[in-house]
């Protein structure tokens, strides 16, 4: 999979060179919004963490409404899960770290006065790239504590660290943006959500999705 989302930045960038760019850069918070199924999922607690993103854009113009966007972005997917009974705690905090890149279709409206508005929408192609594991356990007033790196390796995780820290590497979506940018200017502000839809855990008696809403403020170049 990495081989075809490089191979996809190549392609992308060959058209790109021949082609009107508008290039921009943004950075901003995103918090992570997990989708946790498998056994006792009622007695689950999700909670969004925050943390940044930081996004380089491509926009591409081939009419006066419509442009293709991409791009590649540094994304945190941060969220915490709790579960609690009356014997026992635990509580997982994931720090997932993604290269991400948006295959948008954009369409734009523009006025003299107040500014220019965009929405897109269109597949994202994720890889996962680094993060950790924060594990905390409490069974019958015995604390466990760990912190193992996350394996991208798809495979099930080993006894020691209790099957949280084992994921599939390459994930995909559907994700949009709605955004506004000042008149007479490239300054751009973004909202931004990204909706999971491949289930990146090993484990075949747990699903596990991850999305997340950004919000961020950026430049763009115009040509």
């Amino acid at each position: 999979m990495k081989k075809i989302i490089l191979l996809i930045s190549f392609l992308l960038l060959t058209q790109l060179g021949s082609a009107q760019v508008n290039i921009g850069a943004r950075m901003g918070l995103n918090a992570g919004l997990f989708e946790l199924k498998g056994v006792d999922m009622d007695k689950y607690k999700i909670t969004p963490r925050y943390n940044v993103l930081i996004n380089l854009d491509a926009d591409v113009p081939f009419s006066t409404v419509f442009s293709f966007r991409t791009g590649i972005g540094l994304v945190q997917k941060w969220s915490e899960v709790d579960h609690i009974t009356p014997i026992d705690t635990t509580s997982v905090f994931y720090k997932m770290s993604y290269l991400e890149m948006p295959l948008f279709l954009v369409a734009r409206g523009e006025t003299d006065f107040f500014g220019n508005f965009y929405f897109g929408v269109g597949p994202t192609l994720s890889l996962g790239v680094g993060g950790q594991v924060n594990i905390f356990k409490n069974s019958g007033g015995l604390p466990y504590e760990d912190s193992p790196k996350i394996n991208w390796n798809g495979k099930p995780a080993p006894p020691e660290h209790h099957g949280y820290n084992h994921f599939k590497r390459f994930d995909f979506g559907i994700g949009a943006i709605l955004a506004y940018q000042l008149p007479r200017s490239g300054i751009t502000f973004t909202a931004s959500y990204n909706k999971g839809l491949r289930d990146i855990s090993p484990n075949p008696d747990v699903t596990f999705r991850t999305s997340y809403v950004g919000l961020s403020i950026g430049f763009f170049m115009q040509n």
